[in-house]
């Protein structure tokens, strides 16, 4: 083995002797080059080169296992008899020393590195494919497998129900929740495994040389660990919201309970209080959103304190001031080192605005009507949650683009914002809105639309019977003027985040 590692050293040693540009020979003279020694002395020998590739696989994958072993829970867990207890503390005790990357990752990319520096010395095809072949996609495999486990043993943590009592552990308040030291070093641990794949999947991607179809199957091996990356953000998201936050803080509760929240009548005998309340501005958040809201936080924070590391790493060069400040070359390295943490908290945001945005909008029509009570009541928990997640989306910078749709939290918010307008301000965008759509209206000629036409009978929205009738977005489709005018219109009133669709249905 040192002696084929050899042929190896002098062929590198000569090709960096040719990339300098004519030290011994030109580079485009390639015929008074020497043979490479690896085609001369390993590739013609075919038991050789089988040998030495199966000692180069083992080698490779010990390492990579051997690291495993140590570094990963999921390998430490065949050690170690499981118990929550043993679990919760081994996670809690990791909190403190979170790599922003697993040591996993980056072994791998060393290999893969190695491997690839090997594999471009062979000048003769057949022994390059058969090394990648034999080795490298070998080594892909053998990580993605590790990935695997660790992401289905980090859901397993995660899930697991916590002890009733016992020495440093600290639940939340529901006994069905795990601690926060386990959620924050868990949510921590997904973010760094999802940022490790990533740099290795840029690995198997980035490569300086193209120059074979034999890269086309790194691609895809590359491709594939990409998706891998998105696969674990949507497994952590469907067991962080759908059975943590949903099922156990009862934000599914919450959920079927604000329709009634939204719909409930003043009762008169409270009303005096409600005003009240209104002007000492003392609203709170809904009792069944404590938990909901608490266990988003601990999601948000870990992310947070990863991108503040990231942050603190880039911040190394100092002005004439003593301030830090960033290096200007920080911007790729610092982009995929955010990768975890910023794709668990978009998630995160997309999901629990997701489940909001479902009750403004009631695509079911479980809410007859909004009351100004409960739509104030709706507002704050909405900002509540939009607060929190505001406040932990820094870290790499994000240029403004105003091509992007509005997400669910924009939308949300929007929607929040328009339930809980006083009833005379609802009214008048009523009527904007009906003086557009309704052809009987003076306005509506603007647009060529006259009474007499067969767009009359198809409006809700008839003459003497306006104050109760619902606007019908069908009269805004049928004209993009209409369309594009009321649009506008809820644009200049700050509801631009809402479609049109979704701005009827909180008026009506």
């Amino acid at each position: 083995l040192r002696g084929i590692e050899q042929l190896f050293l002098f062929d590198s040693f000569m090709d960096e002797r040719i990339k300098e540009g004519g030290a011994f020979w030109s580079t485009s003279d390639r015929g008074i080059a020497p043979p490479r020694m690896v085609d001369t002395f390993l590739s013609s020998n075919e038991f050789l080169l089988q040998w030495w590739l199966e000692e180069e696989r083992d080698g490779i994958i010990s390492s990579l296992r051997q690291c495993a072993v140590t570094t990963l829970s999921s390998y430490l867990s065949h050690k170690e008899e499981d118990g929550p207890d043993e679990g919760m503390e081994t996670s809690a005790g990791a909190t403190t020393q979170q790599q922003l990357y697993p040591p996993i990752s980056e072994l791998f990319v060393a290999l893969l590195h190695s491997a690839r520096c090997k594999s471009n010395i062979f000048l003769d095809q057949r022994s390059r494919q058969m090394y990648l072949a034999n080795v490298i996609a070998p080594l892909c495999s053998e990580y993605l497998d590790m990935v695997h486990s660790e992401a289905a043993s980090l859901r397993k943590k995660m899930l697991a129900r916590p002890p009733i009592s016992g020495p440093g552990v600290s639940v939340l308040r529901s006994a069905n929740l795990p601690s926060n030291e386990l959620l924050t070093s868990n949510t921590m641990d997904w973010a760094s495994l999802i940022t490790g794949t990533h740099l290795a999947a840029q690995a198997v991607l980035g490569s300086e040389e193209r120059q074979d179809s034999h890269n086309d199957v790194l691609d895809r091996v590359g491709e594939s660990m990409e998706r891998l990356c998105d696969a674990m953000v949507e497994e952590f998201t469907s067991a962080y919201v759908e059975t943590l936050i949903m099922e156990r803080a009862k934000l599914a509760s919450y959920m079927m309970r604000a329709p009634f929240l939204l719909s409930e009548p003043p009762s008169p005998e409270r009303r005096g209080q409600r005003d009240k309340d209104k002007c000492d501005d003392s609203l709170s958040l809904s009792p069944d959103l404590n938990d909901s809201i608490h266990v988003v936080s601990l999601g948000v924070q870990a992310c947070n304190a990863t991108m503040r590391k990231v942050r603190d790493m880039f911040r190394t060069d100092d002005d004439d001031n003593g301030k830090a400040v960033e290096p200007s070359n920080a911007i790729e390295p610092n982009a995929m080192l955010y990768f975890g943490s910023r794709s668990i908290h978009e998630a995160l945001k997309f999901a629990i605005s997701q489940k909001l945005l479902d009750i403004a909008i009631d695509p079911q029509g479980m809410t007859p009507e909004i009351y100004l009570g409960g739509a104030q009541q709706f507002q704050y928990d909405v900002a509540s949650f939009e607060r929190l997640f505001r406040a932990g989306g820094g870290g790499a910078a994000k240029e403004a683009d105003n091509t992007i749709e509005p997400g669910p939290t924009e939308r949300v918010v929007a929607g929040s914002h328009l339930m809980s307008l006083e009833p005379s301000q609802i009214q008048t965008i009523r009527d904007a809105l009906r003086a557009l759509a309704v052809p009987s209206s003076g306005i509506g000629s603007l647009f060529g639309r006259r009474g007499d036409e067969s767009a009359v009978g198809e409006c809700y929205c008839v003459v003497g019977d306006e104050a109760g009738t619902p606007l019908n977005i069908d009269d805004f489709y049928s004209d993009d003027r209409l369309m594009e005018e009321a649009n506008n219109m809820l644009e200049a009133k700050g509801f631009a985040a809402l479609s049109l669709n979704e701005s009827l249905f909180i008026i009506n």
